[in-house]
């Protein structure tokens, strides 16, 4: 007797981000993986590009804001304690709507720390001993780099902020952007915050863990369009992101919270300052009121708040 044939797999319309461009793919590839894309049962992620500059005619940089993506690799977690071994910065030009209108980079150095490295770190990284021996980052072009951007963007800004403006202490008061923290991912259905799962959720993938991969990588989710939840507009992450930088924001601060407090405000999305030392949140201005008035309510002293800007928020 002969078995029945299985039921075919169900298949869905390509899901695909919206404006993808994958010029730099073999067409007869991309013909089986959106073919492939169409199933339910498997998910195809792309290869972001090799980097490439795109300035308007290959001529002069253009009038327009200048944003800079970096990435530091480093020898340990503290600023104060550890050193930068490696750092890549990319220049974007944008025009007063905050499209690409030209695009310079990645450029990296590695440096030599001068001291031994942690195992986990070359594990990470794939740097050791060996690459970085005699390396020297070329401060001067670093730094002119940085200090021509009008707004500097990284994965997690309060990280690379605190090594750069260590190294370089007259960049210190720059603008600076967080792609983890300032665009609301979950809003926009991405599940997760490290740089790789958002890359694949749009769809990409990249070799990590090296400062100029990093890089260019952050530079292709950023230029990804998405339309904004509730039907609004298609624009592009990094529209988002330099529209979040702009806008001021309010650090509400609960200082003398008593201790037995503690829990209430952790569960609220408090953060320890232990500078202050209290508890705080940023939060946009409309929303100031009313966290004041449940403080109020919750027994907690009056809240003290100060205005944040780019140039102060991840310091």
């Amino acid at each position: 007797m002969r078995r029945a044939r299985p039921a075919p797999r169900r298949f869905r319309q390509d899901r695909r981000p919206e404006m993808i461009n994958t010029d730099h793919l073999s067409p007869d590839a991309e013909g089986l993986a959106a073919e492939l894309g169409r199933f339910d049962d498997y998910r195809v992620l792309r290869r972001v590009p090799t980097p490439f500059p795109s300035m308007p005619h290959m001529g002069p940089v253009p009038d327009g804001r200048c944003v800079a993506i970096l990435d530091t690799e480093t020898t340990g977690l503290s600023a104060e304690n550890d050193v930068i071994i490696e750092l890549a910065i990319m220049l974007c030009f944008v025009d007063d709507d905050g499209e690409v209108i030209g695009h310079l980079g990645p450029f990296s150095w590695l440096q030599d720390p001068g001291r031994e490295l942690d195992p986990r770190i070359t594990l990470v990284t794939g740097l050791g001993a060996q690459h970085l021996k005699g390396k020297a980052i070329n401060d001067r072009f670093a730094s002119g780099l940085l200090d021509r951007a009008d707004l500097i963007v990284a994965q997690n800004a309060r990280f690379d902020a605190g090594f750069i403006e260590r190294r370089y202490p007259d960049l210190a008061g720059k603008a600076w952007a967080c792609s983890c923290n300032e665009i609301d991912w979950l809003k926009l259905g991405f599940e997760g915050r490290s740089q790789s799962a958002l890359l694949a959720h749009a769809g990409w993938f990249s070799d990590a863990h090296r400062a100029a991969a990093d890089v260019w990588a952050l530079y292709w989710l950023l230029r990804h369009r998405q339309r904004d939840p509730g039907g609004g507009p298609v624009r592009t992450h990094l529209q988002r992101l330099i529209e979040a930088a702009d806008t001021p924001t309010v650090m509400v601060q609960a200082q003398r919270a008593p201790y037995a407090k503690k829990e209430i405000l952790k569960a609220r999305g408090y953060r320890w300052n232990p500078d202050g030392p209290f508890w705080q949140i940023e939060l946009p201005p409309e929303k100031v009121e009313h966290e004041q008035a449940w403080g109020y309510r919750s027994g907690l002293p009056a809240m003290t708040t100060r205005t944040l800007t780019a140039s102060e928020r991840h310091r």
